[in-house]
């Protein structure tokens, strides 16, 4: 049967006493999908959630149950690697969408199709019936490794209703996944992903109704360009390199990355969220601090001194909360943010 300790996260807000700690496990499990999340100021005390998320391979996925909030990604807080497709299934309750001034509501059975590296505002609103929680499924694939011959920034934000046939076969599809997971061999869980990845891009490849011949030929430069930083990270960042590589002037280079508060804190930040990982993870706990903060492409007292400006700590104070708290809160290196790292 399938070794649930790394394909399957089951977690919940009981688990943690005070309402600072169950927001930030929340919060830490959606930016996974680059979200930042926002609590209404009459449900803060109140803030409950659960998760059971799964792990096939090439799709992660699972079941979301949470008090009313809202989630929303921008520019400023996309996610590390934007090369994914981030799908939610609506099961109680409702969403309320705004995407590029379209404004969607959605209810039991649709779908909504995102792009991770474009930005959307969505609050999810709860069913009438107490405890009055919001349930939905999430369903995370990645777009270039997939060869993916659909533009997905096309799709991103579109509304699927209930009664489509082609929201029917993917609701469906993955609903039978997740049913059977518990009794699936670790074989059988990663073919199964492989399948379903085939699947669930078939599908969209039907609601978009075309296809291009290379479709991230015709993504946005800035999302081409924070690609192309993340996957050499741990080497030096250099202005005129990446204007080489990308036939863009340096005005023009920088023009692109002041949403996102410019491309020096943009390379910080993204380096700063790497070695944050690279000390939570179990697998690295043999690593000298110095070995990490060359795979993030910082010198060790580099990375000390953006650890007291950003986290008022040093990495070796954050490496021993995480593992405080391993201990303490039973965790396991099976996360969210370290499962799509991995897709």
């Amino acid at each position: 049967m399938t070794d649930s300790s790394s394909r399957k996260i089951v977690d919940s807000a009981n688990i943690y006493q005070d309402f600072e700690t169950r927001f930030y496990e929340w919060e830490d499990g959606m930016s996974s999908a680059g979200f930042k999340l926002e609590l209404p100021d009459n449900t803060c005390e109140g803030f409950d959630w659960g998760v059971t998320g799964y792990n096939f391979g090439r799709v992660i996925g699972g079941v979301l149950t949470v008090s009313e909030h809202d989630i929303n990604r921008q520019y400023g807080n996309l996610f590390s690697m934007p090369d994914h497709i981030v799908i939610f299934i609506v099961i109680i309750g409702g969403m309320d969408v705004q995407c590029f001034g379209r404004r969607n509501q959605m209810v039991q059975g649709d779908i909504l199709i995102q792009d991770m590296s474009q930005p959307i505002q969505i609050r999810v609103y709860p069913g009438e019936v107490k405890p009055r929680l919001c349930t939905y499924q999430y369903i995370i694939m990645p777009k270039h490794s997939l060869h993916f011959n659909v533009d997905i920034a096309s799709l991103h934000g579109k509304h699927i209703p209930a009664s489509s046939p082609v929201n029917i076969i993917l609701r469906n599809h993955f609903a039978t996944m997740v049913q059977v997971f518990d009794q699936m061999t670790e074989q059988e869980v990663l073919s199964t992903g492989e399948g379903a990845a085939a699947v669930f891009l078939q599908t969209l490849h039907l609601v978009a109704g075309k296809k291009v011949e290379h479709p991230f030929e015709q993504s946005a430069r800035l999302e081409r360009i924070c690609l192309h930083i993340e996957k050499h990270i741990a080497s030096p960042v250099s202005v005129d390199a990446l204007c080489k590589t990308f036939a863009i002037s340096r005005s023009a280079l920088y023009r692109l990355f002041e949403p996102l508060g410019g491309i020096a804190q943009f390379v910080r930040s993204r380096r700063l969220l790497l070695a944050k990982r690279l000390l939570r993870s179990s697998s690295m706990s043999d690593h000298s601090l110095a070995a990490i903060a060359r795979q993030c492409g910082l010198e060790l007292s580099a990375l000390r001194r953006y650890f007291n400006e950003v986290y008022g700590a040093t990495p070796k104070e954050m490496r021993e909360k995480f593992r405080l708290a391993g201990k303490l809160e039973g965790h396991r290196d099976a996360t969210h943010v370290n499962w799509v790292s991995s897709l």
